[in-house]
């Protein structure tokens, strides 16, 4: 359980639909990235500039409910120093969540969900994951509406068909969103923020995490949206001698026929440069999958 850490491959796989624990108090999940299309290009832009497509407000839908499927290939299987081995992993998630307006820039967040990842030839990988969390988020309209939250979060990670328990932990989050529409095609979302374990029943891997991340994402249509990603975490461990800088590279491409339906493809590649040369690693992982989200 030293070298081989769950939590590391559910968190360096994207998967669009629906919110992950870091993504489920997010802008988008408001749909801040999501505000009012530009309307068109015209000869008249150059004297009046751009417009907007103003929208009616849309009816408060405090529900949500997700769920995907899943496929991957790694050439890393094991997050190894040496000796990489790859193999094919699957999966699925399944999730819902609440979040309610507290006052006029206010809300509550809170969400569960269940993964379930298996591997191909090393069945010894397998494990289920139960994230669960509860929190606040504020928006600042002075601030260009960015989103500040904090959250609680508990993580339970099982392995053999959820009959071997291998992690609990708890921990606190905290950070601050932004998304800025470039165009009515092009937007980047940036986020800082810092977790904070509070209780981890595996004391090799307790530590505190400082995280950074930027995204870009194009409009190729309205329904098939291109995005490139960089997320940077530095991990410093709390009952070892141990810190980690860990890059995250992806691009997925998402096309979203229905509302609520995504069809995705994606590529994560993952560097970690360890204070331990044992956790030195880089892994690759290709895949894609399908999910669907609703709001009610």
């Amino acid at each position: 359980m030293a070298q081989v850490d769950p939590t590391r491959v559910s968190g360096e796989i994207s998967r669009p639909s629906g919110p992950t624990i870091a993504q489920s108090m997010s802008a988008s999940a408001l749909g801040l990235d999501e505000q009012n299309d530009f309307a068109p290009e015209s000869p008249g832009d150059s004297d009046i500039g751009q417009q907007l497509i103003l929208k009616s407000a849309p009816k408060n839908r405090w529900f949500r409910a997700y769920a995907d499927a899943f496929g991957y290939w790694t050439n890393n299987a094991a997050n190894t120093s040496v000796g990489e081995l790859d193999d094919w992993f699957w999966g699925g998630r399944i999730g819902f969540g609440y979040q309610p307006r507290l006052a006029p820039r206010l809300f509550a967040d809170f969400d569960i969900q269940q993964q379930i990842f298996r591997y191909d030839e090393f069945d010894a990988l397998d494990f289920e994951s139960l994230d669960a969390s509860a929190g606040l988020l504020y928006i600042v309209p002075k601030l260009a509406d960015s989103v500040f939250f904090t959250q609680f979060n508990y993580n339970r990670i099982t392995g053999d068909d959820f009959g071997d328990e291998l992690l609990n932990s708890v921990s606190v989050r905290a950070g601050v969103q932004k998304t800025f529409l470039i165009n009515r095609r092009n937007s980047i979302q940036l986020s800082l923020m810092g977790d904070w374990e509070i209780y981890n029943d595996v004391d090799p891997l307790e530590r505190n995490e400082y995280i950074g991340d930027v995204t870009w994402r194009f409009k190729i249509m309205r329904d098939l949206v291109f995005a490139l990603n960089y997320r940077y975490s530095w991990l410093d461990y709390q009952k070892v001698d141990r810190s980690d800088s860990l890059s995250i590279v992806g691009a997925s491409l998402v096309w979203s026929p229905k509302k609520w339906l995504d069809v995705y493809a994606v590529s994560n590649f993952s560097f970690n440069d360890s204070s331990l040369d044992a956790f030195d690693y880089e892994t690759a992982t290709l895949g894609g999958g399908i999910g669907v989200k609703i709001k009610f």
